[in-house]
């Protein structure tokens, strides 16, 4: 190769959660002798931090989301749209500058909501990779202003690929003609970062000695939250010093519906909220299991870090957590909602130590062997160069 290719590579959040994660594990690990990667942001914030730290160049640029929250008004709807047609012009403004003025030779839009890649992509004649992390149908949280289809026409047809972390995401762009483009990449992990235990961070009124359970997400009605605290209850009349942890953080509306939920089953001794967490690989270490009872998870980063800490998973058999856990060998695969069948395999794991710690070492190998994030950053440099090439 006579020179590095530089890639933009377009984040729709400053954050650090999960996709923003899994860019961070990208750009960590491609090779840099290959490709210089840019990184656009929206604003400073933790993930910025992180990238300047691997000495790669950053630009902030905000781009309207034009995936967002749920369903709004029609005015509420047109009064968006046209703000968002006043932001999106700036921002390909800045975008066509900079991708001028740095030789870009590839723009990467890491999420769904942004449209600023594909668009500017196509302007300045660029090859275009879409990273599709997102289940849009049946999605109380994401919402597109027009029908889905369209919007996986337009990913597709000003895309050269399209990535999408699991089979159950991909599945949403079936019945195209162009679902050639699609690729599956699953979700990775740096395994290194979980194999050594540190002390259990301070979390007001947990102890090691509990039986500590996780459930870990942004508040929303998609990850059922809800139905973990159910299970807790349950499983708490046989393991009395169960508790939940509840890390993450969201709206105001769901969270206050959780706590009445909570006071309402009068187990409010049982459940914390940590809200948003940086030290997860130090809490994992301690917990028994792991809920993941979403309705319909697009992949589930947080059941491949459980699995790495030797962890047993307890999730739904609907997206993309079926193609994680292998039901009875790493965890248990269960129907969404339903706190009471969590309930009994969390019972179930407390009477069994010996299962619960053979399913938590068969994770770990699972991991280690398909999670890696040595096979994720190749398949993507793959996808990179069949799209420029």
């Amino acid at each position: 190769m006579k020179k590095k290719l530089k890639i933009l590579f377009i984040s729709h959040s400053s954050a650090m959660v999960g996709a923003e994660r899994s860019l961070l594990l990208l750009l960590k690990n491609i090779d840099r002798d290959c490709f210089n990667p840019i990184v656009i942001l929206p604003a400073s914030g933790s993930l910025k931090g992180e990238i300047e730290y691997l000495n790669i160049k950053t630009y902030e640029v905000k781009s309207p989301w034009w995936v967002s929250g749920g369903k709004r008004n029609v005015i509420w709807t047109i009064l968006r749209f046209g703000y968002n047609i006043i932001q999106e012009v700036i921002a390909l403004n800045r975008l066509y500058k900079i991708i001028k003025r740095e030789k870009i030779d590839m723009i990467y839009t890491n999420t769904i909501v942004n449209f600023s890649g594909a668009i500017i992509a196509f302007i300045t004649k660029k090859p275009h990779i879409w990273h599709i992390r997102e289940i849009i149908p049946d999605n109380p949280d994401l919402h597109f202003f027009l029908p889905d289809r369209w919007l996986f026409n337009f990913i597709l047809r000003y895309s050269n690929k399209v990535i999408t972390n699991s089979s159950a995401t991909s599945k949403q762009f079936r019945n195209s003609k162009l679902d050639w483009k699609i690729r599956i990449v699953y979700n990775a992990i740096d395994v290194e970062e979980f194999k050594i235990h540190q002390p259990f961070p301070s979390i007001n009124g947990v102890k090691t000695t509990d039986w500590l359970v996780a459930v870990i997400g942004s508040l929303q009605k998609r990850k059922a939250q809800d139905d973990a605290i159910r299970a807790v209850k349950i499983a708490g009349k046989v393991i009395p010093d169960i508790k939940l942890l509840i890390i993450g953080e969201g709206g105001k509306e769901y969270r206050n519906y959780l706590e009445a939920l909570i006071f309402k089953l009068n187990i409010s001794d049982k459940v914390i909220f940590t809200g948003h967490r940086d030290d997860v690989p130090q809490i994992l270490p301690y917990c028994k299991v792991l809920l993941v009872p979403s309705w319909n998870e697009p992949f589930g980063r947080v059941v491949i870090e459980a699995m790495a800490t030797c962890i047993p998973v307890i999730g739904s058999n609907r997206g993309g957590i079926k193609e994680i856990i292998e039901d009875g060998i790493t965890g248990y695969l269960v129907p969404p909602k339903s706190p009471l069948i969590i309930a009994e395999k969390m019972i179930y794991l407390f009477h069994h130590k010996n299962i619960a710690k053979k399913m938590g070492n068969a994770g770990k190998e699972t991991v280690r062997n398909k999670f890696n994030a040595q096979y994720y950053k190749q398949n993507i440099e793959k996808i990179i160069m069949e799209s420029i090439f």
